[in-house]
């Protein structure tokens, strides 16, 4: 901290001047670096803050690159390498630290700072630091004493943070600090890395998280912004901050970006139709009894999207169970094209029993006819609603199977035999009431879902278009990445909901009392 305080400030507030700590960030620097072995090796080897934009995070980075290039964390030869997402944020992390260097001649006369590689050298002790990103090329090779990843919210994927992290091995007291607002995935590295921080008790982790609470009944009240913003009212300005709450009240397609960038909330910039706060709220075992009253929808694919098959309890209670199919030799391929180069969650579902497999690069209908047949053995299925979509290749293979079938189209509609289908539009029409339908659920707690990733996932990339009477259909072209097993859901819960209004309760014409084959 007194290193820091004798850097001088190279523009914006205070510029000409030293650095002035905060008490917020000298806790930071000393929960990282005070605790010591017996050895006298530093402890801590992770180290996590999440706070809003504009809370002087990018200079904070470019004093603790200087605190390991040449100040009390300088060894020999050591490396030290800020990561960010694009080149633009790593050329900003590397102007703030050459710009600190050459304010101060002492610096300057110690300290090399090459601009074309965005380095800076130390030759009294052979260490430098280098500013890179995820379009630096090969990382491999790497042997950092220090790291720091700006903003890594933003990437869209984990191979640089992955790179980064396992190059540490072979040194002493490697540190790895990452400083940035929270991801509004769930599933994302950063989202991850805060929630083994918080809830480990871990001393090789540091963890400090400023953030408005979700649960936060009046965001725009300027009172509870210092909870994100701990610079606010000093380098942070309360004016602009006010400004920009004020346009996202004005605008509600604003709100969400201004709850995730300046509250440090972990929501979508762009508002999911189920905010995460409601949908973990509805959290639960969602256990099915053998028999029990359920019904299915279906939302198929061929290659590229995911095949999702929701199961849904009859009762008061709606209780979730989702079963979604990749395909098996593209699982690898997939997860690169949707979560970016190197990252195979798609594998990872999988291995944890979240995700199924078809075999081969596509998605076999006979593996999906097969589930469902083996459903309507184990509990009593109402009725599934289905995606027009390929559906012809599945009810050919109901017929290999000798499974029976019949499609329900409403109105003079007569039951028949075997399993009830029934068609789902996904415009406005059919989808409208099925939305209406699962948010009085969620938001009544009606809904209990198991917690699976993969539809946790999806209702986060799930958003919702509107026609001009304010009907809301799910619109897969805005959606960031894959909603399939969220409109099977919504598909599941307005069939049920349908069927209530309907008071249709009866599955096949053994079940109704007032039928005869006489003039069937």
């Amino acid at each position: 901290m007194a290193f820091i305080e004798q850097l001088v400030v190279p523009s914006g507030e205070g510029q000409g001047g030293r650095f002035k700590l905060r008490e917020w960030q000298k806790k930071f620097i000393r929960d990282i670096y005070e605790p010591h072995s017996k050895a006298g090796l530093r402890i801590v080897r992770r180290a996590i803050l999440s706070i809003a934009r504009k809370n002087g995070k990018t200079a904070l980075i470019a004093a603790l690159v200087l605190v390991h290039l040449i100040g009390p964390e300088a060894i020999q030869n050591g490396e030290i390498y800020s990561a960010a997402n694009d080149r633009e944020q790593a050329a900003q992390v590397y102007k703030v630290a050459s710009q600190i260097v050459r304010a101060d001649p002492e610096l300057s006369d110690i300290l090399r700072c090459v601009d074309s590689t965005k380095t800076i050298a130390c030759y009294a002790n052979g260490s430098f630091y280098r500013a890179m990103s995820s379009e630096s090329g090969t990382k491999h090779g790497l042997n950092p004493t220090f790291v720091i990843f700006d903003e890594l919210a933003q990437a869209k994927n984990r191979e640089l943070y992955d790179v980064l992290d396992t190059s540490m091995g072979a040194r002493a007291e490697p540190l790895f600090v990452v400083i940035s607002t929270q991801s509004n995935d769930p599933e994302h590295i950063l989202s991850k890395l805060i929630d083994d921080g918080i809830g480990a008790r871990d001393p090789r982790i540091v963890c400090h998280l400023y953030e408005v609470p979700e649960d936060c009944k009046d965001i725009f009240d300027p009172r509870v912004w210092k909870k994100a913003n701990p610079a606010l009212g000093d380098f942070r300005s309360l004016a602009d901050l006010k400004a920009i709450a004020d346009k996202a009240e004005r605008m509600p397609a604003e709100e969400p970006k201004f709850r995730n960038l300046y509250l440090n909330q972990r929501v979508a910039p762009i508002a999911s139709l189920i905010s995460r706060k409601e949908w973990t709220a509805c959290a639960g075992p969602a256990d099915f009894a053998e028999k029990e009253d359920v019904y299915l929808a279906l939302d198929m694919s061929a290659v590229v999207d995911l095949t999702a098959l929701v199961m849904g309890s009859a009762g008061e209670k709606t209780k979730v169970k989702a079963f979604v199919w990749k395909p098996e030799d593209l699982l690898k391929d997939h997860s690169d094209r949707d979560f970016g180069s190197g990252n195979n969650r798609y594998g990872e579902w999988h291995k944890d029993g979240h995700l199924l497999v078809s075999p081969g690069r596509s998605i076999d209908p006979a593996v999906v006819a097969r589930k469902i047949a083996e459903l309507w053995q184990t509990y009593t299925v109402l009725g599934l609603a289905y995606d027009r979509w390929r559906v012809a290749d599945l009810l050919r293979e109901f017929d290999r199977l000798g499974f029976e079938a019949w499609e329900d189209k409403g109105g003079d509609s007569k039951p028949g035999s075997g399993l009830r289908l029934i068609p789902w539009g996904q415009g406005f029409k059919d989808m409208a009431p099925a939305i209406d339908a699962l948010e009085l659920e969620v938001v009544n707690r009606q809904l209990e879902q198991p917690a699976n990733p993969v539809l946790t996932w999806a209702m986060a990339n799930a958003v919702a278009s509107m026609d001009p009477a304010g009907n809301r259909k799910l619109d897969k072209d805005k959606a960031r990445f894959r909603i399939d097993p969220a409109v099977a859901l919504t598909m599941m819960v307005g069939l049920k909901s349908r069927d209530r209004k309907n008071n249709i309760v009866q599955t096949s014409p053994w079940d109704d009392p007032n039928y005869s084959l006489v003039g069937s």
